[in-house]
């Protein structure tokens, strides 16, 4: 006999009750359409923030780590810089640094090389005499050129190294020159992959003939560098200066400090004395940290006197950049003052 939803059968002691296949399928629960859409939908969302959170948590690391890699070239290729150029000077002929002086720790002429008037540098142009000038390098600047520096002294400990890692004969003279160039490995950079680099090499006579070594490439200090600039701190000895002029005569002590460009200072007809000099490089990371959206293109990076943009490249924004700045005391340069008193 049938029974609802189903078939009732007799047995011998009792009935059973049989589900037909309709009534099973009829009584079974699910998904409808609609549900099964908003179930695919809010999955989707859920993927979606945890994709993005992905793509931030990437982005920042990447941000965190081109700021470590900036801070590291900086910090520690600026640290192998000034270790040398704090030695300039030493056991030059006078305690005093301009370009009369032979042996002077900052090279403005050849007669800071040699007493022999034909002297040459070899590799030495009209446009590059391999001598600190500025205005003559490759820059990432708009309407600008980097600074070349170079700096000398006497190796009198033994046992050291140039900034190319060579070992040092003692009581040779070492000659370093500090300048930008293209890198030789391009990773589709922006603009002229620019690094710092330094070339030495040296002499052990006073009227050398002379100077090898000193042109080529150099060994990199610091892997990408926008621009560099370089300020020489100068002192004048004058009988006061208080005064705005200063008061014209010497007393024997230095008291009157300033900073100039190295282009001014060669035009001076009278050449001061110079005590330090102030370094400044924009520094890029060499990684890209990705697209950012908020980076300004025109933005301006002052260094010292010098405050331009950077030439226009559409990979500008992929890279952080940082000035950084130094400056450094010659205190072999200071000279022995004398109050005539």
């Amino acid at each position: 006999m049938f029974g609802h939803g189903g078939i009732l059968v007799k047995t011998a002691n009792d009935y059973l009750f049989i589900q037909t296949r309709n009534d099973y399928y009829r009584n079974q629960s699910g998904f409808t359409l609609i549900e099964l859409m908003i179930a695919i939908i809010l999955g989707l969302l859920i993927t979606a923030a945890a994709v993005q959170l992905y793509i931030t948590g990437q982005r920042g690391m990447a941000i965190q780590q081109s700021a470590a890699n900036l801070q590291n070239s900086a910090s520690f290729g600026f640290e192998y810089m000034l270790r040398d150029i704090r030695l300039a000077n030493l056991n030059a002929v006078k305690p005093v640094i301009d370009p009369t002086i032979l042996h002077g720790g900052i090279v403005l002429s050849k007669a800071n090389l040699s007493s022999v008037n034909t002297f040459t540098i070899t590799g030495e142009t009209a446009a590059n005499n391999l001598m600190t000038q500025g205005n003559i390098g490759l820059s990432n600047l708009q309407d600008e050129k980097s600074d070349q520096l170079v700096i000398q002294y006497r190796n009198t400990i033994g046992n050291s190294f140039d900034c190319e890692g060579n070992q040092i004969n003692l009581n040779a003279y070492v000659v370093e020159r500090y300048f930008l160039r293209a890198d030789n490995q391009n990773n589709n950079d922006p603009n002229t992959p620019l690094v710092l680099a330094c070339k030495a090499t040296t002499y052990t006579k006073d009227d050398e003939l002379k100077l090898d070594g000193l042109n080529g490439d150099g060994e990199i200090i610091i892997p990408r560098v926008d621009h560099m600039h370089i300020l020489l701190g100068v002192a004048s000895d004058t009988l006061d200066a208080t005064t705005n002029p200063a008061i014209a005569g010497k007393d024997g002590l230095l008291d009157r400090f300033g900073y100039i460009s190295i282009p001014n200072y060669l035009a001076l007809t009278t050449k001061p004395q110079i005590v330090s000099i102030q370094i400044g490089v924009l520094v890029r990371s060499p990684d890209s940290v990705g697209k950012n959206d908020l980076a300004d293109v025109n933005k301006t990076y002052q260094i010292f006197d010098v405050n331009k943009a950077l030439k226009a490249d559409s990979k500008n924004s992929l890279y952080n950049r940082q000035v950084v700045t130094q400056t450094v005391a010659l205190r072999n340069g200071f000279g022995l003052q004398e109050n005539p008193k």
